[in-house]
């Protein structure tokens, strides 16, 4: 019998016991920060839990990269140079082919940072301010791209009357009939098709929407408002979830009468 000869075994490169492990097909994914320090920083630090990383100092390089490539993830200085980093990401949310790449804001620079409500406002999945737990950063990446690999099961369209909203789509119709039946001269943000209108709302608008369609008819407080939609605690001030209402209600037009006030309490969608 002739002896198998033994495989030489492989030595894994040194890395941090608390360092989370990129999945096992790499993710590309894309830093712009104008700091180089910073950039260096967070790139060295996703590099080293086996992420492939491209770091980018302007904005315009970032948004001229995406023509020929494609990021699974990317983090974004809020406070670029030339174009705001919030800005930025309404721009990929908008573009059909980035609407659906993670997007994490950041403010690793020294100074006020901007308030996290802008960032998420503007359409991003998380933010984190200087100085940015490492441990952290690292498992909110995973969570949310192990998420999107998940390919969950299509939601069915939401509807009410003659409203339309299509969750995985992120699309808002109101039907022609209905503009006819209210006579509504509104010129809220929309555009116009055999299907009816086409809403533009905000994503947080169309988050908002969702949340009042999956629970019609119950009264829902402004503090659970902020805590499902805005992540925050009633303490920061409920006055945004106001405004936020205000505005939804403006851009369904008549529909929106369907949203009423309960004073001292929240707002109930009624259907």
């Amino acid at each position: 019998m002739i002896p198998r000869t033994a495989r030489p075994r492989r030595t894994a490169l040194p890395r941090c016991p608390w360092l989370p492990a990129a999945p096992r097909a790499a993710w590309d994914i894309a830093v712009a920060e104008d700091d180089p320090a910073a950039g260096t920083r967070l790139g060295s630090l996703l590099k080293r839990a086996g992420y492939r990383v491209v770091l980018y100092s302007k904005p315009s390089d970032f948004l001229s990269a995406l023509v020929r490539s494609r990021f699974s993830a990317a983090f974004i200085e809020l406070r670029l140079p030339g174009m705001d980093g919030k800005d930025v990401i309404r721009v990929l949310r908008a573009n059909e082919e980035s609407r659906r790449m993670i997007l994490i804001a950041v403010s690793l620079k020294a100074g006020c940072h901007p308030a996290p409500v802008d960032a998420f406002n503007a359409g991003a999945d998380e933010y984190f301010p200087a100085p940015a737990d490492p441990e952290l950063v690292l498992v909110r990446l995973k969570s949310l791209l192990r998420r999107r690999l998940a390919s969950p099961r299509r939601e069915e369209p939401l509807t009410l009357g003659e409203l339309t909203v299509l969750p995985d789509e992120r699309e808002c119709r109101l039907s022609g009939r209905a503009d006819k039946e209210h006579g509504s001269t509104a010129r809220s943000p929309a555009s116009s098709s055999a299907r009816g209108r086409s809403l533009r709302l905000t994503r947080l608008e169309f988050d908002l929407l969702v949340y009042f369609l999956r629970q019609r008819n119950r009264i829902l407080t402004r503090g659970n408002m902020l805590k499902a939609l805005w992540r925050a605690d009633p303490p920061t001030g409920t006055g945004i979830v106001d405004k936020h209402v205000e505005n939804l209600r403006r851009k369904l037009g008549a529909f929106g009468g369907r949203i009423e006030t309960v004073i001292k309490l929240g707002y109930v969608l009624k259907g």
